[in-house]
């Protein structure tokens, strides 16, 4: 109610503003959240596809990069061949690799220089972004293609591809600082086997320069913002475009927020949500992570939200400027009614409303106007008259029952003379009068007390009860009357003076004619949430005409529009039956069955408690 009341306080034009406004705010509101969900949605499913086939190629590339540089030294490490063009080159010198790592003891400087010499030659013919080479025999004994360092005292101790123990393959080395050349490296770890008896003899190990490999292979861009970098098992960085990170761990740089325990994955680094795909190598044990801030991913949802804010600020001011000039057209007839309706409030009945045929909704209500206001007039009219004839009905009954109760006597000297009789009787011992003078002078007690209308069934039972007694003494052989009435309907409400006016007139009509010979019959039943009593007699019955007479005039009291019964002075028929139907309504009152020649019933028709006849 209150958000009814609230509601109703503004015009028709403000409401259809705020209606189209909420629907047309909804409506955006509904279609940018599912574009900036599915849109979003798919932007990450399009990077994650993308970064992944990315960092998959990438790694796919680094693993035969590797794989290529290890089948190329095959030959440097088996040989070298000699040269044809140089016939000085004497047959130790084949295998000069294998020999060094088979032989022991201390390496000769000319020996440590041709060593030098083969692995420079590989690098200067080969791959120009090799940092230094070193030959690690199984002795421990290293010898490296740098000229300016001494291998006496085995300075490489130190270095984290110093490994004289046996590797099964191929072994990558994170990203590392070289003391020897003060550059970031990659080591690869190469095993040398015998090529007579295929046992372990040393390792190969190669140092790459991280630039130089950067330059090579892992060049893809990945929008402005977006890189790639690579991280070890060990959680060392062995890739990173900022020269700052590589091979330090990642736990204490600016990506330790970092989870790579998922492939593709949102996540939070530095308050900015990115967008993080992984692939893993088998040969290098290392990730390729490739990362890209989701906002730059999903650009297109910037432009696509500048497009809905214009949107709705072109239908805000279409709906403020159209909508008003939309709701005068609807609200111009309406204030017509309302003002025609004022005219009808202050008591114009006649003003009409103009009507133009069609379906539109407030042209019929124009129209149903015109017709309430018709049947307005018309109804004050019927209403009028009718208050008329209920107010002569009214009178009629009060100066009925009047006429009935005193009958020109004063009822104190007839209350006074019944008791005096009454003593008379008990003292001389004669009952009959006795039971005359006391159930008389209850009956006009019982009728002169008009305070209540409505008394219970079983009191006014009681009361034709004891005019039964009276016109029983007075036919004491033949009359008989008898009650069927069960208890449990003694409570029942009903008007008083109902029953025994109905009863007087069976006994008037019916037995006294046949001089008390005949029977009173009084019962009662539920029908249908209604009341039934019925008064029975065994006398001649109606004639029809005069049954036909009796009818129409209870119809006419139940139309209120008989006006004599203001000038009868009986509490007959019509009278219980015009008091009936102003206190229940027309649908209850009276209604006579007559057998002609066998007897009448009159049944008298009440609501019972809890039913209002009122509402029929």
């Amino acid at each position: 109610m209150r958000w009814g009341q609230w509601i109703s306080r503004y015009s028709i034009k403000t409401k259809l503003i705020v209606i189209l406004l909420t629907a047309i705010l909804t409506a955006v509101a509904l279609t940018g959240a599912f574009s900036q969900y599915f849109y979003t949605k798919a932007a990450k499913r399009d990077f994650f596809q993308f970064a992944g086939d990315t960092s998959y190629r990438l790694n796919r590339q680094l693993e035969l990069y590797f794989a290529q540089m290890s089948t190329s030294v095959s030959s440097m490490l088996a040989g070298p061949l000699p040269n044809r063009n140089d016939i000085t080159r004497s047959a130790e010198h084949i295998g000069i690799i294998q020999n060094w790592l088979v032989s022991e003891g201390s390496t000769s400087l000319s020996l440590q220089a041709d060593l030098q010499d083969v692995m420079n030659n590989y690098v200067a013919l080969n791959y120009n972004e090799v940092d230094s080479m070193f030959l690690v025999a199984a002795d421990g004994r290293v010898v490296s293609n740098l000229q300016n360092v001494n291998p006496s005292g085995n300075p490489f101790r130190d270095q984290p591809w110093f490994r004289p123990e046996p590797e099964e393959q191929l072994r990558v080395l994170p990203t590392h600082l070289s003391e020897l050349t003060g550059k970031y490296v990659i080591s690869l770890i190469l095993p040398i086997y015998s090529t007579d008896s295929v046992r372990y003899i040393g390792n190969l190990v190669i140092n790459l320069r991280t630039r130089e490999l950067e330059k090579s292979i892992v060049s893809p861009s990945l929008a402005n913002k977006g890189y790639i970098f690579i991280v070890s098992k060990d959680g060392t960085i062995v890739y990173h475009p900022d020269p700052g990170l590589l091979g330090k761990p990642v736990s204490t740089t600016s990506l330790a927020e970092l989870d790579l325990t998922q492939t593709s994955d949102v996540q939070w680094i530095d308050d900015t949500e990115m967008l993080i795909a992984s692939s893993d190598s088998e040969m290098a044990e290392w990730k390729l992570v490739a990362m890209i801030p989701f906002e730059e991913m999903a650009s297109g949802i910037k432009v696509a939200r500048n497009a809905v804010m214009a949107s709705v600020f072109i239908l805000v001011m279409v709906v403020i400027i159209v909508v008003p000039i939309i709701a005068q057209l609807f609200s111009r007839p309406l204030r017509r009614l309302k003002e025609l309706m004022e005219q009808v409030e202050r008591g114009n009945l006649d003003v009409r409303a103009p009507v133009i045929p069609g379906k539109d909704e407030i042209q019929l209500l124009s129209h149903s106007y015109n017709r309430m206001t018709r049947r307005l007039n018309e109804l004050i009219e019927t209403v009028s008259r009718m208050k008329v004839n209920e107010m002569n009905i009214v009178l009629g009954q009060k100066e009925a029952m009047i006429h009935a109760l005193q009958n020109q006597i004063n009822p104190h000297l007839l209350y006074n003379t019944l008791e005096i009789i009454n003593s008379l009787a008990y003292v001389e011992r004669n009952e009959r009068i006795q039971v005359i003078a006391k159930n008389l002078g209850d009956y006009y007690r019982y009728t002169a007390s008009i305070k209540e209308p409505f008394v219970s069934l079983q009191e006014e039972l009681e009361h034709a009860r004891k005019y039964l007694e009276i016109v029983n003494i007075r036919f004491p052989r033949h009359f008989q009357y008898k009650f069927y009435v069960h208890e449990k309907y003694y409570k029942e409400r009903i008007v008083k003076c109902s029953i025994q006016p109905i009863v007087e007139n069976a006994v008037k009509y019916a037995i006294e004619p046949k001089q008390g010979i005949g029977t009173v019959i009084v019962s009662a039943y539920n029908e249908s949430g209604d009341l039934i009593i019925e008064v029975a007699d065994h006398g001649d019955g109606f004639a029809p005409d005069r049954l036909e007479k009796l009818r129409r005039r209870l119809d006419r009291i139940a139309d209120h529009t008989d006006e004599t019964l203001m000038s009868s002075p009986s509490l007959g028929i019509a009278n219980v039956h015009a008091r009936l139907v102003l206190h229940h309504g027309a649908r209850y009152g009276l209604a006579i069955t007559s057998f002609q020649g066998r007897g009448t019933v009159i049944s008298i028709r009440v609501p019972m408690q809890g039913r209002n006849g009122l509402e029929e």
